[in-house]
């Protein structure tokens, strides 16, 4: 709704900003009337007030219409401790020329020593197989 209210705002502050236009050429014809040069100036600032109404009505209504989170990003959700290459094991190396987390299986596919640097993955698996399974062991 705002937004329809700000478009006709800078429509109707365009339509006062010509009708302020209008008031010039009486100001400076042959017997030019220094008063309507003042009425002209005053009519195009109080159009121009109103296009500028209508653009910031227009930029709240997108201020508030915008997400409060972070922008939603194309990649893929990282948050699982998966290969990015296979996605079947987990990673044990991160390729930080080609942000890749690796395999085992995969960094044999991927290695390339002049170009590639490589750090530990940081991601992790999830923590609570991993102490099923250290429970597991201890019991056993």
């Amino acid at each position: 709704m705002s937004s329809k209210t700000g478009t006709w705002l800078m429509a109707a502050g365009a339509f006062i900003v010509f009708v302020g236009l209008c008031f010039l050429p009486a100001a400076f014809g042959a017997d030019g009337d220094r008063t309507m040069l003042g009425a002209g100036s005053v009519v195009i600032a109080m159009g121009l007030v109103m296009i500028a109404g209508g653009f910031y009505i227009k930029a709240r209504e997108l201020a508030t219409g915008a997400p409060a989170t972070a922008p939603t990003s194309a990649k893929r959700n990282r948050s699982k401790s998966i290969c990015d290459q296979c996605v079947e094991n987990e990673p044990v190396i991160q390729c930080r020329v080609h942000q890749l987390h690796l395999c085992a299986d995969c960094l044999n596919k991927h290695y390339d020593f002049r170009s590639c640097a490589y750090v530990p993955s940081t991601r992790r698996g999830n923590p609570k197989s991993s102490a099923a399974a250290y429970s597991q062991a201890s019991s056993g």
